[in-house]
């Protein structure tokens, strides 16, 4: 049977938890700019938009971890397995914890739901954009399409035989 006091650890999985949402409000934030930006095609925005989203995923995966660490200690003050669910925390940890792990647990799958489905959205938007130009390059560079710029990359005037016209 634990010994130790698990309220402590269960405020600093709270802890935890509140910072990892705060990630996640903001990777929100970022992922709907980078949709906004990639439906307007503003290259600037998207270019601006990566670091940041970069920065972001890195932080997300570190605060994962670190919840993973601060719920397995819980997990071993209150008996259960290291890799224990929130949900199996919240029912073991003394109130007013219990609660506030679900709570917790429910904001951030929101959350994470809401990057997933935003991500899924601008992957779809980059694909179709990949899609678009590499069917516009390719009918552009067929071989049998007239050349239209010249080796300074000016356009090329294209001149044309009058069509005659036959009566008869």
């Amino acid at each position: 049977m634990p010994t130790t006091d698990p309220r402590p650890l269960a405020e600093q999985l709270l802890s935890q938890l509140t910072g990892e949402e705060e990630l996640l409000r903001q990777a929100r934030e970022c992922v709907m700019g980078l949709y906004a930006s990639l439906r307007k095609g503003d290259m600037p925005a998207i270019q601006a938009a990566l670091p940041r989203s970069d920065s972001l995923a890195a932080r997300l995966q570190a605060y994962a971890e670190q919840r993973e660490t601060a719920a397995a200690a819980l997990a071993a003050t209150l008996g259960l397995p290291p890799d224990a669910s929130l949900q199996q925390l919240a029912a073991a940890v003394p109130e007013p914890f219990g609660p506030r792990l679900l709570a917790a647990r429910s904001s951030l799958q929101a959350l994470g739901s809401q990057v997933h489905q935003f991500r899924a959205a601008n992957a779809n938007l980059i694909e179709r954009l990949r899609c678009f130009f590499s069917d516009v390059l390719s009918g552009l560079t067929a071989p049998d399409v007239p050349a239209r710029y010249g080796p300074t990359g000016n356009r090329l005037t294209v001149h044309t035989a009058p069509a005659t016209v036959v009566s008869g």
